[in-house]
C-alpha cells in the first residue's frame, strides 16, 4: 500500500456508486469516496500531500492549490483545446509550476450531476 488514506471526489452520482461498488469489491477501504464539485477540492480533509485531477482546468483552481501540504504537488492538465500535464509544488519559496508533455482530458466541470 502506497498510502493510508486516499480520498477522491466524484461530481457524477452515477459514477461514484460504481467506483464505491468496484472499491467495495476489492476490499480497498482505505478510500474516501466524496459526491462533491472536485473544483473545490475537500477543504476538511486538507492539507494533501498529493492531490491529481483528472480534468482538464483553464487554471490551476486556487482552492486545490491552498491545500497542499508544505511540499505537496498538484498534478493537474491545464489548457482547452491545447492542455498540457502541469506540475505545481508548494515549497518554502511558494508555488512552483512545471509544465509537461501535451494531454487530451475532459474538461473540469463545476458542481454536481
Amino acid at each position: 500500500m502506497l498510502t493510508k488514506q486516499v480520498y477522491a471526489v466524484e461530481r457524477l452520482g452515477p459514477l461514484l456508486v460504481q467506483a464505491r461498488d468496484n472499491l467495495r469489491q476489492l476490499k480497498l477501504g482505505h478510500v474516501r469516496l466524496k459526491h462533491a464539485d472536485g473544483m473545490l477540492g475537500l477543504p476538511e480533509a486538507a492539507p494533501f500531500d498529493t492531490i491529481i485531477v483528472a480534468a482538464a482546468a483553464a487554471s490551476a483552481p486556487q482552492s486545490l492549490l491552498d491545500q497542499l501540504a508544505p511540499g505537496g504537488r498538484l498534478m493537474i492538465p491545464l489548457g482547452g483545446g491545447e492542455q498540457t500535464l502541469r506540475l505545481f509544488e508548494r515549497t518554502p519559496q511558494g508555488i512552483v509550476e512545471t509544465r509537461f508533455d501535451g494531454v487530451r482530458f475532459v474538461p473540469l466541470l463545476p458542481g454536481v450531476a
